[in-house]
């Protein structure tokens, strides 16, 4: 059982969380919703021990775990309780490969070898990564570092098991994977806290859901009456749909006069120690004006993609061509680039908010209106790495949109976004077309897919898939797509 006592605590810049008090019960599985920022991951802080062992701030009232005072007990101790997800997984790795990282902690709670042995085994069959036990760290796909930091938060056979956010990065498919994994989890007994945006995948798992608003508790559900809110209601409280079928696209058309063009007849790229190529594509075009979905399983390429359009991928191997006439260099590519990468936290360098903003602006004129689009007023004077991971995504995309370059790539822009800064996120998008750029959004997302991309091209194993524009009457087939690319 997990109780919050009139519970309250403000980091030094005073945002925080004010006078919680509700229980959670044991093998209950608890939803955290809200708009980013709200307090979801300060809650679950406070669930883990993180607060007040490394998040400094005022606390008062009584967080109890399993009759245990978090404030007075050691988060050794804790965490032989508490098994924790983050948000960003490379945060929680300590090793460089996935059989150590799996081991660490039981390790480190001196249990003994051949126990270690047979968890790791059964964790993972479990979570179906019996294929990674030999990998690298460093060379897996984000959607597979999730599911080693939650294979390995549960190598512990937590009683409580906290994630924030476990659904960012992750394809439909490996969603799907990580729901049938809570359930079996939570019907061997533990409690379950999820702090989360995406709500679809949830429905057959919660027991309650808990809305925060502006660090207070706004409304407690049960499953059965959150099920009943609307889309309307939904969208009010800033929160996203609960079935993928509502789902209408509605990126407009939009006449540029002449557009650019970039035409790639080949791309290619391997890693290196590897003999597959990770990236084999051919005779692919895009239009400047054009939003591009580009989707795939975890490990499809995607990435890499990116990261070889935009120049920082140096063994490339490939041609790209401006206008039928202008051949691009890698060089060339990096000045006119501007990628916003998974995990933002490699691009924030500046100590406030604004200073990140107009750090790189090829566009400060615009300044004031990305501001006011993105919700960002408040935020300017604080350091960036004190922000919540979706008021981070929202810095990211704001300096992409200031940033003036030729070419914009969003590789999962909608990680920690709840529905309002989502549909920011989208109208920014629909604003930076009429700038005529080339635009390539890369995402699992299929609510924001559907909102802001007007072009879509699926990349399967390091290859061209389908390739369509899409409108009105295309919905069927793009959900039909995210189905196949999920078995």
């Amino acid at each position: 059982m997990i109780e919050f006592n009139e519970v309250a605590f403000h980091y030094e810049n005073n945002h925080g969380l004010g006078d919680l008090s509700f229980t959670i019960s044991k093998g209950e599985c608890l939803i955290l919703c809200g708009k980013s920022g709200c307090g979801k991951t300060t809650l679950t802080r406070l669930i883990n021990g993180l607060i007040p062992e490394l998040y400094e701030g005022k606390i008062s009232g009584d967080v109890i775990v399993n009759q245990f005072r978090t404030t007075e007990t050691p988060i050794y101790a804790l965490s032989e309780i508490v098994g924790s997800v983050f948000q960003n997984p490379k945060t929680q790795f300590f090793t460089v490969d996935v059989e150590s990282e799996l081991a660490f902690a039981c390790e480190n709670m001196g249990i003994a070898k051949g126990v270690i042995v047979e968890r790791m085994a059964e964790v993972a069959e479990l979570f179906d990564i019996q294929h990674l036990l030999n990998r690298k760290m460093f060379d897996l796909s984000g959607g597979e570092k999730q599911l080693v930091a939650f294979a390995s938060a549960y190598m512990i056979q937590p009683k409580i098991l906290v994630l924030d956010e476990p659904s960012s990065n992750l394809d439909l498919m490996t969603i799907e994977k990580i729901k049938n994994i809570l359930l079996a989890i939570k019907q061997r007994g533990a409690t379950i806290v999820i702090a989360e945006h995406r709500l679809y995948y949830l429905k057959d798992l919660a027991d309650r859901f808990v809305l925060i608003e502006e660090g207070h508790i706004h409304s407690i559900f049960s499953a059965k009456e959150f099920a009943t809110l609307d889309e309307t209601t939904l969208r009010n409280l800033g929160l996203r749909t609960l079935s993928l079928d509502h789902l209408t696209t509605e990126a407009p058309i939009l006449s540029l006069g002449t557009p650019d063009t970039l035409t790639i007849p080949k791309l290619q790229f391997r890693y290196s120690k590897t003999s597959a190529e990770a990236l084999d594509l051919t005779d692919l075009c895009f239009t400047s004006g054009d939003v591009t979905g580009i989707l795939g399983r975890n490990g499809a390429g995607k990435s890499t993609f990116a990261r070889s359009l935009s120049g920082l991928q140096k063994r490339t191997v490939g041609n790209f061509v401006l206008n039928e006439t202008t051949s691009l260099s890698r060089k060339d590519r990096l000045s006119m680039s501007y990628l916003v990468m998974q995990d933002v936290n490699y691009q924030l360098f500046c100590e406030t908010v604004e200073k990140e903003l107009l750090l790189k602006a090829g566009q400060p004129e615009l300044f004031n209106r990305v501001v006011t689009s993105f919700n960002l007023e408040k935020l300017l004077g604080r350091h960036p790495m004190s922000l919540s991971g979706g008021q981070k995504q929202r810095v990211a995309v704001a300096t992409a949109v200031l940033s003036g370059k030729k070419i914009i790539i969003l590789d999962e822009p909608t990680s920690g976004l709840d529905y309002y800064h989502m549909q920011q996120t989208s109208q920014m998008v629909a604003n930076l077309r009429k700038l005529n750029v080339f635009i390539f959004i890369i995402s699992h997302d299929l609510e924001f897919i559907q909102s802001t991309c007007t072009k879509l091209l699926t990349i399967d194993q390091g290859k061209k898939g389908a390739e369509f524009t899409l409108d009105k009457t295309t919905t069927k087939e793009l959900i039909t797509i995210f189905n196949e690319l999920s078995h």
